[in-house]
């Protein structure tokens, strides 16, 4: 038996808090959550962990990331990452407090999944795209890491082998977002020029060439011109090469990565599985009628990403108007990196606006802060309360996928024991992680 003992409870339940609480462990499951602790309990303890001034937390359930298995990444289906590389990512997500992980590079495949999971103690889930236009999307785009074994899977299939989702259908990579910004327009240049740029200078060069939402009639040659001498670029680049750089390596895929929305639609509806589906500027319209047709639930990732805050307030409300929408409120980086986030202002306005059913990291390049540090600068902002916040990485997400974490996202007698202790209440600093019942890491390492 483990006793956490003495801690803040938060059940993840959207309104319990149970100060001066404990937690009690047997085997793999909650034997029970109190704060009236009988202290004879303690006698027949294995291990007991005194949380005072502690917060005692489910384990955080991130269902939007990239990069942690052992496949095609993105839904460019792009060469796999080195096996290293996946084992930093899942290492990250670990120790900042999620202890269940869904892969959202849809190509992947159940072997690759299992493969992963054997590596390493975070619970791992996917998600699946294997539709014949995603592949095609995915060809315009890249599709070096589609083998023939990725081409031959169907959703289905992947659905019978334990995947749990269609998803993500569309991409920073496929739909010229941020994917473009710090791989394939970098890429391009590089090719062209033999010049290294960074990923705001490719972002200048798209937006200045497309607009915020990826049209091929925004261009004008000055505009290009002003943007390329702004970014320190105009002396090796100029508007047409931009112009043709910009076109070749991001508006090739886009067309028919939308049109994936659809087909991916359809099948969601005929399964009866969730859909997860990219939000962003150039994806609105399609999310939209996406949202009309009869999709049981349709998770709108990253809804706060990429739109200027009224953008993303307004789109959202319109979105919840229609049954099965579900709103994902995405961290990325604008507590730490600044690399693809650099200010949090739309995820705090919809802490504010109460507009998140569910919080992810997203990828931000493999720069992600943690959905606890979300959690606690909302908290400290008095945007939302802890509570709220919690159940929005834990009972909200089992809820909206429910293959993701059964029996999960709630410290309740009878649940599997995934569990972390963190400071109180600066919630982001992680001491311990429980997944069912066992200790996977503690201060900052995790426990081989």
């Amino acid at each position: 038996m483990l006793l956490l003992k003495n801690g803040t409870v938060v059940t993840g339940d959207g309104k319990t808090i149970m100060e001066k609480a404990s937690v009690i462990i047997k085997g793999d499951r909650i034997a029970e959550v109190t704060d009236c602790l009988d202290p004879s309990v303690e006698n027949y303890a294995a291990e007991v962990f005194d949380c005072a001034g502690k917060a005692i937390l489910p384990g955080m359930i991130n269902h939007h990331q990239h990069g942690v298995v052992f496949g095609p990444v993105f839904a460019s289906g792009a060469k796999p990452y080195e096996r290293q590389r996946v084992m930093e990512l899942l290492d990250r997500n670990l120790l900042q407090g999620h202890t269940t992980v869904m892969n959202v590079d849809g190509f992947a495949t159940m072997d690759e999944v299992r493969e992963t999971q054997k590596a390493h103690p975070i619970r791992i889930k996917t998600a699946t795209t294997h539709t014949p236009v995603n592949f095609e999307a995915a060809f315009r785009c890249d599709g070096a890491g589609l083998e023939e074994k990725h081409q031959a899977m169907t959703v289905e299939k992947m659905l019978e082998e334990g995947a749990i989702c269609i998803g993500e259908v569309g991409g920073g990579h496929t739909l010229g977002g941020g994917g473009q910004d710090y791989l394939y327009i970098p890429r391009a240049v590089k090719k062209a020029t033999g010049r290294d740029i960074d990923y705001l200078q490719a972002r200048a060069m798209k937006l200045s060439v497309l607009g915020r939402y990826m049209e091929e009639s925004y261009y004008d040659r000055d505009r290009v011109a002003q943007a390329l001498k702004e970014h320190g670029l105009d002396g090796f680049l100029t508007p047409e090469q931009t112009r043709e750089i910009v076109l070749q390596t991001t508006m090739a895929s886009v067309k028919v990565a939308l049109e994936a929305y659809r087909e991916a639609a359809e099948l969601a509806r005929k399964l009866n599985v969730p859909l997860l589906i990219h939000n962003a500027p150039t994806s609105m319209k399609t999310v939209h009628e996406v949202a009309q047709m009869g999709v049981q639930r349709l998770i709108a990732a990253h809804s706060n990403y990429l739109f200027t805050t009224e953008e993303a307030v307004e789109n959202t409300k319109k979105l919840r108007q229609y049954p099965g929408v579900i709103i994902d409120a995405a961290v990325h980086d604008p507590f730490g990196a600044k690399r693809l986030v650099t200010v949090p202002d739309n995820l705090f306005a919809f802490f504010k606006e109460g507009l998140a059913d569910v919080i992810s990291t997203d990828f931000a390049a493999g720069s992600f802060d943690s959905m606890l540090e979300a959690m606690q600068h909302g908290v400290e902002r008095k945007l939302i309360g802890l509570a709220e916040a919690v159940a929005l990485g834990t009972k909200n997400v089992a809820g909206a996928i429910p293959g993701i974490a059964p029996n999960l996202g709630l410290l309740q007698k009878g649940y599997t024991a995934d569990v972390i202790i963190t400071a109180y209440p600066e919630i982001s600093k992680v001491e311990a992680i429980f997944i069912g019942g066992r200790l996977v890491a503690r201060d900052g390492r995790r426990v081989s």
